[in-house]
């Protein structure tokens, strides 16, 4: 049987440039270690709980899954047509960053130092992907791929699930921009990135005009 590890730093660092630190977990000097007493300190369970586990056995923490259900899709007379997608997770290699801004109306003062702010609001949350699709038993590095052309192609909002979306009040998303690479002599690797943008519904309340005042 082949021998399947991957080693992620190096990918990262071939597909976006992104260099993992290095730890040494041995002195560099020949001096005798120091001997510590760990004795009476409580081990914390559960503190970072997987979600979901690899293929290979590993947890996974952090993942992103967009939730199937009927979508819109433009067709190719460019009429927007129902489309059923299934579940579909983001593969285990994948990285979020996250970033919003403030919505901030200022004032000029005349006459003194700084500005008045008179407004706060949020702006949406802007979510940035980068990730590797690997060869699984289960589904091909291409067919991952596949799979996530077909939820960019959609012209609709994307209802997700994960703790680190949800723990942020994100329910939803669209995907702003989509890239595909490629890692030299690794034909079952390929790096994907995305902007992905946080979508919240709004309910229109329409007042009763039969109420009376």
């Amino acid at each position: 049987m082949a021998d399947s590890r991957y080693n992620l730093s190096q990918l990262f660092q071939a597909a976006f440039g992104i260099n993992a630190p290095v730890f040494i977990t041995e002195p560099l000097s020949k001096e005798q270690k120091e001997t510590f007493d760990y004795k009476g300190i409580e081990i914390i369970k559960d503190y970072h709980k997987s979600e979901a586990t690899s293929w290979m056995g590993t947890p996974i923490i952090g993942l992103l899954k967009f939730k199937g259900g009927t979508y819109k899709q433009y067709n190719s007379n460019g009429v927007l047509d129902d489309k059923q997608m299934p579940d579909f997770t983001l593969p285990p290699a994948t990285l979020f960053s996250f970033r919003r801004a403030k919505n901030i109306t200022k004032t000029n003062l005349l006459g003194s130092n700084g500005t008045v702010r008179e407004i706060f609001g949020f702006d949406d949350w802007i979510i940035d992907v980068k990730g590797m699709a690997i060869d699984t038993p289960e589904m091909s590095a291409t067919d991952q791929i596949k799979t996530l052309g077909e939820w960019e192609n959609l012209a609709a909002s994307i209802e997700i699930s994960g703790s680190l979306f949800t723990n942020k009040n994100i329910h939803a998303i669209t995907i702003d921009d989509y890239k595909e690479e490629s890692v030299q002599g690794s034909p079952g690797i390929i790096p994907f990135s995305m902007s992905l943008s946080s979508d919240e519904s709004i309910v229109l309340i329409l007042p009763d005009t039969n109420k009376k005042v």
